[in-house]
């Protein structure tokens, strides 16, 4: 596969995530809001980062996820 082509998919994939993470039903975390597009572009970006350099950074991002999840709440 191309890079051009692998980094398309890599930014719609992102693009799929914001959008299902604004307009989610469930709450997974409630550390991340719903219908809330600064925390939907976040996420995206961090599905970015973890597709485009390392997929570790989902492992990373989750366990961030889960200790705010436990502080916050």
């Amino acid at each position: 596969m191309k890079k051009s082509n692998y980094n398309l998919q890599i930014i719609v994939v992102s693009m799929i995530t914001c959008f299902f993470i604004y307009n989610r039903k469930l709450d997974y975390y409630k550390v991340i809001p719903r219908k809330n597009i600064a925390v939907a572009l976040c996420i995206g970006l961090w599905t970015y980062i973890s597709f485009r350099y390392s997929v570790w950074f989902v492992i990373v991002g989750l366990v961030v996820l889960n200790i705010l999840d436990q502080v916050v709440y």
